[in-house]
Formats: C-alpha cells, sequence, structure tokens
C-alpha cells in the first residue's frame, strides 16, 4: 500500500465544505445544451450599459450571455424611472438566440429621459437573486432646421475648408432655434465629410465626420419627430416628416438618393464654386421621399439653403460608442461640438478618463495620456486594452467651452471581445502516472504536469502551431484556485500557479461550437450557476485533480501524476465527467484509482470500487494556450 485511499466519504466531506462556503447549488445537473441558471450569472455584456448617456431613442438593447441561453428563461422590462406610476414598463420585442439577444421598444423612447432595463430569469420567482440591470440616459431633442437664407455653391468662402464654411453658415443663420447648441450642414464634402464609404455601408468607422448620429431621433423646429437614423446613421425613406416646415426649397446636399456622395462634379467642386458652369446635387425640403437628399443637380451661381443640424456636445468617434472593437492597441477619440470651441486647457485625465470594468468587476480607471487635434481629443492608453472588458469614456462637467460652459457629464461604452481559444479532450487515455507515460512515449515528462501537458501538445486535435496544456492541478505547481481558512476558494492572481485558462476568454470545442466564457480569474464560475452550452464529450471521465470549487487536494493527484500501473496502490485521481455540463464536469465529487489494481491477496489482484469510481484509463482535458 502506498498511501491511503482517496475514499468517496472524504471527497464528500470536502466537497460538501467547499460548497457550502462557495454557495454552489449541487442539484443533479442537466447534460442539456442550454444552461439553466440564473440569467443574471452569465451576463457578459449589457447595451447600453450601466450610467451611458444621450442614448438614442430607437437604440435596442442588446444582451449578451458567456452561454447559451433559453429565450423562454428570460424576460425584461424598461421602465421610466420618473414616471414609473405614470407610463409603467415600455414593451419590448425580443429576437436573437444562443448566447445574444436583441430587447427592440415597441415605439421610440422619450428624450432626455433616464430608463432602468432589467433582465431578470423567468424560471425563479426571486427577482433580486436573478436579476441583472442597467441605468441609462436617453438624447436630448436634437433638431434639423432648413436655412432661411439661400448661399451660392461655393460655401466654403474665405475659411479654413468647405465644411467649416457650411457649419458656419448653419450656427449664423437667422434660423437657427437654439444657438447654445452647435449645428452642422448635412452635405458631403469630398473627404471632409460623407456618410458613407459605398452603397449601405454608412456611420461610424465608414464615415467622416458625419452630422447624424446611430438609432437618435430629430426634430424640426416645432418639436415634432421628423425620423430617427438607423444604425448606420442615416435616415430610411421615407421620413415621417420633411425637413422643412412649408413649401419645398432646393437644398443643396451633395448626396446621392443612398446617401453616398456624388462626387466633385456634383457639389460644385467640393463647395468651392459659386460659377454657372458648375453643378451641385440638391434635395427638396418638402419631400419625405429620398428625394429630400438627392433630387436634381442645379447650377452653383444660384442661392440654395442649406439643411443644419443639430449636435451632440461630445461624440465617441473611436471605438464608435457601443461597437466592440478587436484593436486592442486603439487609441481613444472624442470629438467636440461645443460653440466658440471646447477650452483645451480642461481636457485632461481627471476630466476625460477611461474605465476598464466587466460584469462581476468593479471600474478600474486605466492610465493614459492626452492629445488633440483641433476640437478631437485622443486619450492613448499607456497598455494594451485587454479581452473581455467593458470600457466606460467619461467625460465630466470639468470640460468647458471657450465661452466657459461646462459640457453635462458624459459616458460612452465600448467592449472588446473575449479572446477565442479551443478545449479539447484528449483522443487515448492513461493511468495516473502521466509522467512516466509521457516518458515512454519520447515526450518531455520532467513532472506530472509537463507529462499531461506534453500528452496534450502530442494529440491530434492540438492545433498546428499552438501549444496545448492539461486542464489539470497537481496542487504543487499547478493550481486554479487555493482554499482559505473558512473554506473559500481564492482564485486567480496571487493564488494560481501556472494555470492554463486565460481570464476573460471564450472557449469553443473542436467543432467550432462556443462552450463558455472564462471568469476574471481564468475559471469557468460554476459558483455562480455557469454551465457549458454543450457537454465536453458524450462519454469517458477525465483527470482533473480539481475539485467543483476548482481547488486541489494532496489526496487527488495520484502523487502528482507520477503514480500509476506500475503496481498495487490505493492512490485516487480526482475526476471530470465531460457528459455534464454542470460542476460536475470538472469536479465529479469522486476519484478514480490510479492504476489497474487496488488490492491484492494470495489469490490475485484486484478493484474495489465502493469507495471510488473505478481503475480504469483517463483522458485529458486539453486547451489550447
Amino acid at each position: 500500500m502506498i498511501s491511503q485511499l482517496l475514499d468517496k466519504s472524504y471527497i464528500n466531506r470536502m466537497f460538501i465544505f467547499c460548497a457550502s462556503a462557495f454557495l454552489f447549488a449541487c442539484s443533479s445537473g442537466s447534460s442539456a445544451s442550454q444552461s439553466t441558471q440564473p440569467v443574471s450569472a452569465v451576463v457578459k455584456s449589457i447595451y447600453p450599459a450601466n450610467n451611458d448617456t444621450d442614448i438614442g431613442i430607437s437604440t435596442p438593447i442588446v444582451v449578451t450571455f458567456n452561454t447559451n441561453i433559453s429565450e423562454s428563461q428570460i424576460s425584461a422590462k424598461l421602465i421610466d424611472i420618473n414616471n414609473q406610476q405614470i407610463s409603467g414598463a415600455v414593451a419590448l420585442k425580443i429576437s436573437g438566440n444562443g448566447s445574444i439577444y436583441t430587447f427592440t421598444p415597441d415605439h421610440g423612447l422619450l428624450t432626455n429621459t433616464t430608463y432602468k432595463f432589467t433582465l431578470q430569469d423567468s424560471t425563479t420567482s426571486n427577482v433580486s437573486s436573478a436579476s441583472i440591470s442597467t441605468t441609462f440616459s436617453t438624447q436630448h431633442n436634437y433638431k434639423i432646421f432648413t436655412t432661411s437664407g439661400g448661399y451660392k455653391g461655393n460655401l466654403r468662402g474665405s475659411t479654413a475648408s468647405a465644411v467649416t464654411g457650411a457649419d458656419g453658415i448653419c450656427n449664423a443663420d437667422s434660423g437657427n432655434p437654439d444657438k447654445s447648441y452647435y449645428y452642422k450642414a448635412m452635405l458631403t464634402a469630398s473627404s471632409e465629410r460623407y456618410a458613407c464609404v459605398a452603397n449601405n455601408i454608412c456611420g461610424g468607422l465608414n464615415s467622416q465626420d458625419w452630422v447624424l448620429q446611430p438609432y437618435t431621433g430629430y426634430y424640426n423646429v416645432n418639436d415634432q419627430l421628423i425620423e430617427s437614423a438607423n444604425g448606420q446613421s442615416v435616415f430610411v425613406f421615407p421620413l415621417t416628416l420633411p425637413f422643412g416646415l412649408s413649401g419645398s426649397d432646393n437644398v443643396w446636399t451633395g448626396l446621392t438618393d443612398s446617401w453616398g456622395s456624388s462626387g466633385d462634379g456634383d457639389s460644385c467642386k467640393a463647395w468651392t464654386s459659386g460659377s454657372s458652369d458648375n453643378k451641385g446635387k440638391c434635395g427638396r425640403s418638402g419631400q419625405t421621399g429620398s428625394g429630400a437628399i438627392s433630387n436634381d443637380q442645379q447650377d452653383c451661381n444660384g442661392t440654395r439653403k442649406l439643411y443644419c443640424v443639430m449636435q451632440p456636445t461630445s461624440v465617441l468617434v473611436n471605438p464608435i460608442k457601443g461597437s466592440t472593437t478587436t484593436n486592442y492597441a486603439t487609441t481613444i477619440s472624442v470629438r467636440f461640438n461645443m460653440v466658440g470651441g471646447v477650452n483645451s486647457a480642461t481636457v485632461n485625465t481627471t476630466t476625460f478618463s477611461v474605465i476598464e470594468s466587466s460584469p462581476y468587476q468593479d471600474g478600474v480607471a486605466i492610465a493614459g495620456t492626452i492629445s488633440s487635434n483641433g476640437e478631437v481629443f485622443t486619450f492613448t492608453p499607456s497598455t494594451a486594452l485587454k479581452a473581455g472588458k467593458t470600457y466606460n469614456v467619461s467625460l465630466s462637467s470639468g470640460i468647458t467651452s471657450n465661452n466657459g460652459v461646462a459640457i453635462s457629464p458624459t459616458v460612452f461604452t465600448f467592449f472588446t471581445p473575449g479572446e477565442t481559444k479551443l478545449i479539447f479532450v484528449t483522443q487515448d487515455s492513461w493511468w495516473g502516472d502521466l509522467q512516466e507515460v509521457a516518458k515512454k512515449a519520447g515526450l518531455n515528462a520532467t513532472s506530472g504536469i509537463t507529462g499531461a501537458d506534453s500528452l496534450c501538445g502530442a494529440d491530434p486535435q492540438c492545433p498546428a502551431g499552438k501549444v496545448c496544456k492539461a486542464i489539470i492541478s497537481d496542487n504543487d505547481t499547478r493550481v486554479a484556485c487555493v482554499l482559505s481558512e473558512s473554506g473559500v476558494p481564492l482564485c486567480g492572481s496571487g493564488y494560481a500557479k501556472d494555470w492554463v485558462l486565460t481570464a476573460d476568454t471564450d472557449y469553443v470545442n473542436t467543432s467550432g461550437v462556443f462552450l463558455g466564457t472564462t471568469n476574471d480569474a481564468g475559471i469557468f464560475n460554476f459558483a455562480m450557476g455557469f454551465q457549458f452550452t454543450t457537454p465536453l464529450s458524450s462519454s469517458g471521465k477525465q483527470w482533473t485533480g480539481l475539485t467543483a470549487g476548482w481547488t486541489s487536494d494532496n489526496k487527488g493527484t495520484c502523487e502528482k501524476w507520477t503514480k500509476g500501473d506500475s503496481g498495487v496502490n490505493q492512490l485516487g485521481g480526482l475526476l471530470g465527467y465531460p457528459d455534464t455540463v454542470d460542476y460536475r464536469s470538472i469536479g465529479s465529487n469522486n476519484a478514480g484509482g490510479c492504476s489497474q489494481y487496488n488490492s491484492q491477496d494470495d489469490f490475485g489482484k484486484y478493484c474495489y470500487t465502493d469507495k471510488i469510481d473505478g481503475c480504469s484509463k483517463r483522458s485529458l482535458y486539453c486547451a489550447t494556450q
């Protein structure tokens, strides 16, 4: 006998202690492909995010989960928190499946209003423990007006550029309904301003200094809704109301009927010519179809009007608000649209900050520097952004215009995607002496852990050029979590050693099926109800050396994966059950015999299974690095 057997009674005591301390719900579990855990536990992101401002009145609410969720499991409500008794909940239309769902209000939201969105688990009556919410505020009543005056095609005049000249006309025109806001001309001007880079590829990074914002409602001077822009920051025709209040004036636009740029030949030579020899594309202010922006060509020496659009005081131009950027080295740029211009001395890392967070991690301001180019200020992070994070761009009221007017506190949000890596189950299986097995195969094996890693790396499912390591612990050199004196698992930085799962990372199986997302400690958080979207395998049992709480125990590692079928022993190794989707997939509350036999007498060798889950070879879970 080499050592004490890791029997079921010991494991049960250890499991119950860990489970009660870590609040595990150890039910019978399920191998279904849909999650049955509280939805609040598996939300990856919600947009609009908490405290977001200037949200367009037609903005859909998008919820991303770190596992698949059944539509029948979720319900949501949207409340005007200032008028709950009057308005009640806003009706929401749900669409999507799997891990992404969209909730679209059945009518436009109110402007200048704070809303609370609550996502709730419809399978439980305990709302407080099974719900998650965000609070956001909506846009101002942004107006569009048609200038009172008419102007020839040389809009640039003596200014630095065509758009500067056109914008200056808008802000000085007598028809301007609110001179406390900055206006821009809705026209295309060569490389200075455009809505689309190609047909139906518009808005955001596919535009330049464009005047409309996504999902934002625009009103005439009588506060009547003209239309809401779509997600590409353009209007879909027909409009609800025409841009003009009466009549049908010719208006310089330079636009095609699909919001493209007509080119310099149809924009009075980029709005620098007032000659009758040149033409400019015009819209008609009284129309509601595409003719509102692109009706015909007019001589550049004639006087035409302009469409002028009220601008948000600040706009996140890169990354686009609500977007997910894969460029972890990106800078973060904000354009200020302020009457009199922004006072650059008031824009610094105190008033312009970037907060990094995740659903269950408090936000932390990241370090960086700020530079500027005209009205665009850029925050350059000191280090690369991280995968699977939420970033809030916060602008404080300490930022003022050159006229001394402070901006309203503003929050924009963007996201980074979780990195995608692979988990697979080895095709072969072995006894518990993984070091010796690897050595016999001619692989590197200076310990049980390096032997296990070598076996993963040699498996044909390990992608070429990738490093694959075993999801296994020896309670010494490779550890995911440690058990505190109070019995609470402590995981992640400062506790983990040589751990193989990456924090905030999406994992897939060999078929490319999304399995789930790790938390910021690099584990799948079964304690919060996580379940894999699908079993890791349909059969078999895996060496893991792990409990349900991702801790380890010396009695459950086949003596650090160095003892196996070299004789009769009573050693055990903790097992995972890959045909389950809950905590048992990693820590099953059972151990297997490290060797073929655990007992011997004068009549032979035997494997007694009353205290263990059999004596068999086991496979490994492997993850790409």
